[in-house]
């Protein structure tokens, strides 16, 4: 397993295809008369992931996998996002999904498409998966 999103695993032999870490910083502009503008720091942008899938026929059904990553993207869910390795990277939400279709069949079904998977760090609050009843017991 390369990393995991979730319960979402990407393998790297079958999925995955390339991750970009973006990491960026917010300056405020200030105009000033016949002089050019000063920049003011800020602080640091949210932290930008961006993963690069393969769903090929060979080794998957690219529709089911396609529409599993939409519908927890639909769930608007923030998720653990952890390498293979264990290096935690933080939560995120996923903020785009993209895809490219580079092969079908000649009857137009689907053998091959790439997908480009946005994620935005998620710094509010992670909602809990507590099981336990609040309050009183009921008998």
């Amino acid at each position: 397993m390369f990393a995991q999103l979730g319960d979402i695993k990407f393998e790297l032999i079958t999925y995955f295809n390339g991750l970009t870490e973006t990491v960026s910083y917010n300056y405020a502009q200030h105009e000033r008369i016949e002089n050019k503008p000063l920049l003011q720091f800020l602080g640091k942008n949210l932290l930008e992931e961006n993963i690069k899938l393969n769903f090929h026929r060979s080794f998957c059904i690219p529709e089911d996998e396609l529409k599993n990553l939409v519908e927890v993207a639909d769930k608007a869910e923030p998720l653990k996002f952890i390498k293979g390795n264990g290096e935690y990277i933080g939560v995120f939400v996923i903020e785009e999904i993209g895809k490219t279709v580079e092969q079908t069949s000649a009857e137009g079904d689907l053998l091959s498409i790439q997908v480009d998977l946005r994620l935005r760090e998620y710094t509010g609050k992670i909602p809990e998966d507590d099981e336990t009843e609040k309050g009183f017991k009921k008998k």
